[in-house]
């Protein structure tokens, strides 16, 4: 299959990429970005620990083609931090062990 071209909004900075139109989005983020704050769990879209925003909402990550990226604004659990400050989010996720 084609190539398709995309360009997005990633954590704050643009990008723009080449992916197979059969790549979910959490591949991409994980293998292309190096984020691995998102994860792989059940890959059905039951767990949530793929869970990005995407054009203001959340979505999972491991079912949206990463061709549906295209023009959108993402922010993974990295993107949420401000400086050396942590994000709520990320607080919750240190102080009750979140970590994978």
């Amino acid at each position: 299959m084609e190539m398709k071209a995309i360009k997005f909004v990633l954590n704050g900075e643009t990008h723009e990429c080449l992916v197979s139109p059969w790549r979910t989005l959490l591949e991409m983020i994980r293998e292309d970005f190096k984020l691995t704050g998102a994860k792989e769990g059940c890959g059905q879209g039951e767990c949530g620990s793929c869970t990005v925003i995407m054009g203001g909402k959340s979505v999972n990550s491991c079912l949206v083609p990463a061709v549906e990226a295209n023009g959108q604004e993402i922010i993974t659990i990295e993107g949420l931090k401000k400086g050396e400050e942590l994000h709520p989010i990320q607080e919750a996720f240190v102080a009750h062990s979140g970590m994978q």
